[in-house]
């Protein structure tokens, strides 16, 4: 998979994730970027990405907040420009279809809005794939990025869910071919 040149530079630059110290609210933390109601978007969006099973979910390593802070440091203002108004789009198509803000839809509601993103995503980068200079990313594929990129640099994502192993093996640099097999540059 790819990731944005921004979200790149602040994995490197060492942004990580704060789990909340009272747990979520309804409206979740708020940070240096989105707004409360922003931030609850994004909030009930994560939780239905990477929702908690038997292994902690989004909500439990602090994704909303990762997202928060890399979206205010490190994401160029034209993809926060596309992030607020895709999140704005999701609010208002949750008032059309019931009256109520995102994260105040059931979870199959927004599920179903959250497909509906997914289809327009993938045929919005398929039909982009090739312009010079490329258009900013789909609000939706900047969401999942960042909820993907929070939950597995996570101390709980990368040793609970995904395959860990600190140390492989000792390096010896001396070791003869024959011992290894034999390796072809064709």
């Amino acid at each position: 998979g790819a990731i944005t040149a921004s979200a790149a530079t602040g994995i490197l630059a060492g942004c990580a994730a704060t789990p909340w110290v009272d747990g979520p609210t309804p409206m979740g933390p708020t940070g240096s970027f989105l707004t409360p109601l922003e931030m609850a978007t994004v909030t009930s969006m994560a939780d239905q990405i990477i929702p908690k099973t038997e292994t902690p979910g989004a909500l439990d390593v602090g994704v909303p907040a990762f997202i928060d802070r890399m979206l205010a440091g490190y994401y160029q203002q034209r993809e926060r420009d596309v992030m607020r108004a895709g999140l704005k789009l999701a609010d208002n198509d949750a008032r059309l279809l019931r009256g109520v803000s995102f994260a105040q839809l059931t979870g199959s509601e927004q599920v179903a809005l959250m497909t509906r993103y997914d289809r327009e995503q993938y045929d919005y980068t398929r039909a982009n794939a090739l312009k010079d200079p490329p258009p900013p990313p789909h609000a939706f594929r900047l969401l999942k990025e960042l909820t993907i990129l929070g939950f597995c640099t996570s101390e709980p994502g990368a040793t609970k869910l995904m395959y860990y192993n600190q140390n492989p093996g000792p390096y010896r640099g001396d070791l003869p071919l024959s011992e290894v097999g034999k390796v072809s540059a064709l």
